[in-house]
């Protein structure tokens, strides 16, 4: 978490990142804290300006997953609906559905996403 410690020296003062960052600690899980660690350079670059409480929604919004079929099974099985819980299931071991959907994610910024191996990192905008 030290990238995010450091963001935040960047663009604000010692004793406003420290005590911020301590607030982060006590609010979000600590895997968010490693998800928006994949995040914090752009959402400064975006908005220079950005608030200590827009982060923290920032935060809470990510989550991590092992590859996009994990995170779009989940995502439409959060949604506890037979329409929902079909679309999961056409999605699962169907490459070709799975990047179609998540492209459509994209496209309609709904979601950022950070992938590297076997990490999938996603906001949710």
């Amino acid at each position: 978490m030290d990238k995010v410690r450091e963001t935040f020296y960047k663009h604000w003062s010692k004793e406003k990142s420290d005590t911020f960052y301590k607030t982060l600690e006590s609010s979000v899980l600590s895997y968010k804290l490693e998800c928006l660690e994949k995040f914090i350079e752009d959402i400064f670059e975006e908005n220079p300006a950005v608030k200590r409480d827009e982060i923290l929604r920032y935060a809470k919004n990510m989550d991590a997953f092992t590859d996009a079929e994990e995170f779009l099974v989940d995502f439409f099985k959060c949604t506890r609906t037979q329409e929902g819980d079909a679309i999961a299931a056409r999605l699962e071991n169907n490459p070709e559905e799975v990047e179609r959907f998540l492209n459509g994610l994209l496209d309609s910024k709904k979601i950022r996403i950070k992938e590297n191996e076997n990490e999938f990192i996603v906001w949710y905008i």
